[in-house]
C-alpha cells in the first residue's frame, strides 16, 4: 500500500432559499464506510460546508484532492453553491470544468451528488477520468445509500466501474428498482441510466474496471 493518504473532499451547499436536503447523513455514511473498510489508513476525508462558488477553487488547490464529492441541488444549467449570506448562487458547467482545468491536476474521480448532474460530466471529462452524475432528479435517501455502496468499495480498493455498481445495488437494496418500475429477478444493466439514479461517464481512453485509487494514472 502507498504511505501517501489519498485526500477526498466532500463539499456541501444548501443554500437557505432551497429546500432541505440531510446532507450531514450522507457525509456521516461516507466517513463511516471509508473508516470500516479495509483500507481505511489510505484515505483522508475532508468536508467543508455551506460551500460558495470559490471554495471549489480554493479546495482543490490547497488538498489536491483525488476524489471530489459535490453534494446538494443542482439543474441543467449548472451547481448550486451559496453567497456569503447563504442564498442560491447557479455555477455553470462551463465554470465548473475551467475551474477543474485550472486547478483540479490531482483529481481522477467527480461524483457529483446533486439532480440532473449528469449534463455537465462532459465539461468535466476532458479534465477528470469518471464522472457520476444523475439523469434526473434523485432521491435524498437514494443519494445517501448509493454513496454507502460506492465509498465501501473505494475504501476496500476496488475499481471505480466495482464502486458504482455496488452504489446501485445499495440503492436497489434499500428503495427497489427505478422510481415505480416493476422489479425483476435479473440485475438491469442499464440502472445507471435510468432518471433518478447515478451514471457513470468515463473519459475517452480510460477503463473504470482496472481504475483503482492510489494506483497510478495511465
Amino acid at each position: 500500500m502507498s504511505s501517501q493518504r489519498l485526500t477526498l473532499l466532500f463539499l456541501a451547499a444548501n443554500p437557505r432559499d432551497t429546500d432541505r436536503l440531510a446532507l450531514d447523513r450522507e457525509a456521516r455514511a461516507i466517513q463511516v464506510e471509508l473508516e470500516r473498510s479495509g483500507h481505511r489508513d489510505l484515505f483522508q476525508f475532508e468536508t467543508r460546508w455551506a460551500a460558495e462558488p470559490l471554495d471549489l477553487l480554493r479546495e482543490l488547490r490547497k488538498l489536491r484532492p483525488t476524489l471530489v464529492h459535490v453534494s446538494g441541488h443542482g439543474d441543467p444549467s449548472g451547481l448550486f453553491f451559496q453567497t456569503p449570506d447563504g442564498r442560491s448562487q447557479v455555477v455553470s458547467t462551463a465554470a465548473i470544468g475551467q475551474t477543474f482545468g485550472a486547478a483540479g491536476a490531482s483529481v481522477r474521480v467527480v461524483v457529483l451528488s446533486a439532480c440532473y448532474s449528469d449534463v455537465h460530466a462532459d465539461a468535466l471529462l476532458t479534465h477528470v477520468d469518471c464522472v457520476v452524475g444523475t439523469t434526473g432528479a434523485i432521491l435524498d435517501e437514494a443519494a445517501r445509500s448509493f454513496a454507502i455502496g460506492f465509498y465501501g468499495a473505494v475504501g476496500e480498493r476496488e475499481s471505480i466501474a466495482a464502486a458504482h455498481r455496488q452504489g446501485l445495488a445499495a440503492i436497489r437494496l434499500e428503495h427497489g428498482p427505478p422510481w415505480g418500475a416493476r422489479d425483476v429477478v435479473a440485475p438491469d444493466p442499464d440502472l445507471g441510466t435510468s432518471p433518478g439514479y447515478p451514471r457513470l461517464r468515463v473519459r475517452r481512453g480510460v477503463d473504470a474496471n482496472t481504475l483503482v485509487l492510489g494506483t497510478a494514472a495511465p
